[in-house]
């Protein structure tokens, strides 16, 4: 069966993604890319940029029905494409199956947002999202069956460490902008005598009393993050969210690179670490909660070793773009022709 993929990176987007791990004998994937750029650490999508995603869902659809193949579908990357690939799915009659990989909405939809967000995930055929209870809060929050949803763990390429853990000026790491509760970070390191090192948008700490132990960057490339995050003596992800998924990326490729975890047991992250095993969890906006995780790390060189041990073998064996992959097939087959 073939498929249109509409991803959001310019070039052959599927090269570089998951559908590189599936023979070409069990299904074709036309890329369809983007032609602008996808921010995700943008806190909403302007009138602009949905213009930008319904003419990319647009040109999806025109491709899939150009290969004049009756057995051709759709997939799309990240929740705006789906919402959109939908909306013209249904009012333009189409029948092709949609496949919406990485639907994470990142904030609840109310009002006429949520009808119309109903609309258009009405005429997608599967939908993955990456935490399991988000399958229970957007059924609900849309009025679809929970099983138009599938879970698949969020996963990265295989990275390997290269860099060893600060020495000399041992610091705290934390990243990302998506949700993030860094009030409650603030709080809980703001007596420590630890230095803490956050990389995210302006946004994400807007009108926040920030500690004179924190340092803020932003603007920082892919490879500079990762190897913050391995010189780091502790990697924290504070989230705040429970309607849908947030933190998966920070923590899945900390884990990747061995190394300890500290974050709020959330919607997020309960699906990747294992309190005690792979990781630390603590408490939604609890500081004293984080503070007391922290210190008791901070100082316990080896139960960071263990911990970030487990963590790699963990994402090793189940958060790979290679055992994706094998997920992605299933649904595609699922979805091909003879298939129900």
């Amino acid at each position: 069966m073939q498929w249109a993929l509409t991803g959001s990176l310019a070039g052959s987007y599927h090269r570089h993604w998951l559908t590189r791990f599936i023979p070409t004998t069990r299904h074709r994937f036309i890329d369809v890319h983007a032609l602008y750029d996808h921010d995700r650490s943008r806190p909403s999508t302007s009138p602009r940029e949905w213009l930008d995603y319904l003419r990319h869902a647009h040109r999806g659809l025109r491709v899939a029905r150009l290969t004049r193949d009756p057995h051709v579908g759709l997939i799309t990357v990240f929740p705006q494409l789906t919402l959109a690939a939908g909306l013209l799915k249904r009012a333009l009659g189409h029948r092709l199956p949609i496949l919406a990989w990485s639907f994470n909405l990142g904030r609840d939809f109310t009002g006429w947002r949520a009808r119309l967000a109903r609309a258009g995930l009405g005429a997608v055929d599967r939908i993955v999202v990456h935490s399991r209870r988000e399958i229970e809060s957007y059924a609900a929050r849309f009025g679809l069956p929970g099983d138009r949803f599938v879970f698949v763990p969020f996963s990265v390429d295989v990275l390997n460490p290269e860099h060893a853990e600060e020495a000399e000026r041992p610091f705290l790491l934390s990243m990302g902008s998506a949700n993030r509760d860094y009030a409650c970070l603030f709080e809980a390191v703001r007596s420590l005598d630890i230095p803490v090192v956050v990389v995210a948008g302006a946004h994400a700490v807007a009108g926040l009393d920030i500690p004179p132990n924190v340092e803020l960057r932003a603007g920082l490339s892919l490879a500079a993050c990762h190897v913050l995050a391995q010189r780091a003596r502790l990697n924290v992800v504070p989230i705040l969210n429970s309607f849908s998924a947030s933190g998966q990326v920070t923590v899945i490729e900390a884990m990747m690179f061995g190394r300890c975890v500290v974050a709020t047991n959330s919607i997020g992250t309960e699906d990747y670490v294992t309190d005690g095993e792979n990781g630390v969890l603590v408490p939604p906006s609890d500081p004293a909660a984080l503070r007391g995780a922290i210190l008791e790390l901070w100082n316990d060189a080896s139960a960071r070793a263990r911990l970030g041990a487990a963590a790699r073998r963990h994402a090793l064996d189940h958060l790979t773009h290679e055992a994706a992959a094998r997920r992605l097939e299933q649904l595609c087959d699922a979805l091909g022709p003879g298939a129900g």
